[in-house]
């Protein structure tokens, strides 16, 4: 049942072995580099996330689109994903709840939510569809559910298997999402999600840290040709799905060099000062403090605490509220 799927990564071409090889070194180097580096903060990464995911939803809004309430489901189902990775086995429960979780309130996808298509494609897209090479053309709708538990059993049962890498694995399971294409809308925003989610899983926890979406959009023609190319190439007695494979490594690697980047303007736990930390941990014990309060227990100059706060506001450590004498300040949520 899996013999194709398990083909198109057993018969890559000894050409593109090293390249991809390399690919998922550097990647995995990244991985070891993020585990071990010093970190900022929980409430300025939480700050820094928040961000991520504001950006990414833009990133993964369909070209020329205005914002739309899929938007605000899209941040909501990222936001899930970043917070419980564990607790979110990529099977089709899964696939079905993030494209629910995406368009649950938005009119008329809505009744359509977290449920495969049943009809052929709309007036709109039919004629592309037509037009397509054979090779590319997504199954009928009657063939959807088969196809997608067929899929959804072989990434269980490889994602963790000893013959072949989980990137491979991850890029090839997404490289047969997007060309059976299931919904009737939303392919694209899912299957990011999905690759957020497997790569998260995968243990690669910098993922909430830089957008995916958005390193993808600032390469999308050599994504989109890439998939395109292995998409037709899959089925072949020879397949050579390799143009992905390097499209979906680079994109992670475009994403990493941002998280670099991002890592590097902010403060780590080491750097704050004393004060800083002290403020913190106040605030995680009491829930609020004010100018007031941190002068007191830190023992400091009012205007020294008054610096203190505004630094840590501006890190996004801590959310002022009020104003005046009012004033008081809370940890970031997140």
């Amino acid at each position: 049942m899996y013999d194709r799927f398990d083909a198109r990564l057993r018969s890559l071409p000894a050409a593109s072995l090293h390249g991809l090889v390399s690919r998922m070194a550097e990647v995995e180097a990244f991985r070891g580099w993020w585990e071990g580096t010093p970190k900022p903060p929980a409430p300025v990464l939480r700050r820094v996330r928040e961000g991520v995911i504001a950006a990414s939803a833009a990133a993964a809004r369909i070209a020329g689109a205005a914002p739309s309430p899929a938007e605000g489901g899209y941040a909501e189902a990222l936001r899930a994903v970043f917070v419980s990775p564990a607790s979110m086995p990529p099977g089709e429960d899964r696939v079905l709840a993030l494209h629910a979780a995406i368009f649950r309130n938005v009119e008329p996808e809505r009744r359509h939510a977290g449920r495969y298509k049943t009809s052929a494609p709309r007036p709109g897209i039919e004629r592309r569809w037509v037009m397509e090479p054979v090779a590319l053309r997504p199954p009928g709708p009657l063939l959807v559910p088969a196809q997608m538990e067929t899929l959804s059993a072989w990434l269980a049962s490889r994602i963790d298997g000893a013959e072949f890498h989980p990137l491979l694995v991850a890029a090839a399971y997404l490289l047969e999402f997007l060309a059976i294409r299931p919904f009737a809308a939303g392919n694209g925003r899912v299957s990011r999600l999905l690759t957020n989610l497997l790569l998260l899983r995968c243990g690669h926890t910098y993922m909430p840290y830089a957008s995916l979406e958005a390193a993808i959009d600032s390469q999308w023609e050599e994504y989109y040709i890439a998939l395109r190319r292995s998409q037709a190439s899959r089925n072949l007695p020879r397949p050579d799905i390799s143009p992905w494979l390097s499209a979906f490594l680079d994109a992670l690697a475009a994403q990493q060099r941002n998280v670099r980047q991002t890592l590097s303007r902010l403060p780590t736990e080491g750097r704050l000062s004393g004060n800083q930390t002290a403020v913190l941990a106040l605030a995680a014990k009491i829930g609020e403090v004010t100018n007031r309060r941190v002068a007191a227990e830190l023992a400091v100059p009012r205007e020294t605490a008054k610096q203190t706060l505004n630094r840590l506001v501006a890190l996004g450590a801590l959310r002022r509220l009020g104003a005046g004498r009012a004033t008081r300040y809370r940890l970031t949520e997140g």
